[in-house]
This record gives C-alpha cells, structure tokens and sequence, in this order.
C-alpha cells in the first residue's frame, strides 16, 4: 500500500499543474504570469510558430488596427488569436489551447496580449 501513495500524489501534481505543451514555441501565461515565454524568438521563413495557453485570459495580437505597440513588416499579413469581427478585449483563448501562425514574410512582429499589453505582455518574433 505504501507503494501507491507516491503513484497517486505524483497523478495529482500532474493534474494540478495545468496543460503542457511540448510542442509550443511560445508558452502563454507561464506560471500564471502575463508573458510569453520565451519574449523574443527566431524563426525561419516559411516556418510557424505555435502558442501554448497555460493560463486563461490571454490572447495574440499581431494586427496594427488593435493595437499600437504591434509591428510587422510592411508585406506581412496581420495576424491574431481570433476573428477579424472579434473584440481584441473580449476574444480570449482558453487554457489548454494552442495557436498557431506560419511566417512566410521576413521581418520583425512585435505582438501583444491586448488585454495585458498595458502590463507589458509583449512577444517579437525576428523572421529571417
């Protein structure tokens, strides 16, 4: 019986400490913070990059009407976590989900969470 204990408290952390997201190049939300972990990242031309949400309350802005702390070169298509006819306060992905945006454009995007931008929860991403 004793044996069993540590197969159990072991389940329960698992359980306790949210969605994991191996596969994500940028975690949103880390530690329940408003971050994008890691803040700046490289990527090559053609290559997508893909945000895991650990926390609730967050989303991706890369569209320069949204915001004004957002940049991405001039060829680029503007990007977000939700729809062109969605409020970029009140359009938030849920914890546990993923996005996903392919760079076929090279340049520097600056992006933000809208709602934790006034935080400073920015992110770059340097497409070469």
């Amino acid at each position: 019986m004793l044996t069993a204990i540590p197969v159990v408290v072991g389940s329960l952390t698992g359980c306790l400490s949210g969605p994991s997201f191996p596969d994500a190049d940028v975690i949103v939300g880390a530690d329940d913070k408003n971050v994008f972990e890691p803040a700046e990242l490289t990527v090559q031309v053609g290559e997508s990059v893909t945000w895991g949400f650990v926390s609730a309350g967050h989303n991706i802005c890369c569209r320069p009407d949204d915001s004004d702390e957002v940049s991405l070169p001039a060829t680029a298509e503007a990007f977000a976590s939700y729809g062109s006819d969605e409020s970029p306060e009140g359009s938030l992905v849920p914890r546990g989900e993923i996005h996903k945006h392919e760079f076929n454009v090279p340049g520097q995007y600056d992006y933000v969470c809208v709602p934790h931008e006034s935080l400073g929860m920015r992110g770059t991403i340097y497409v070469e």
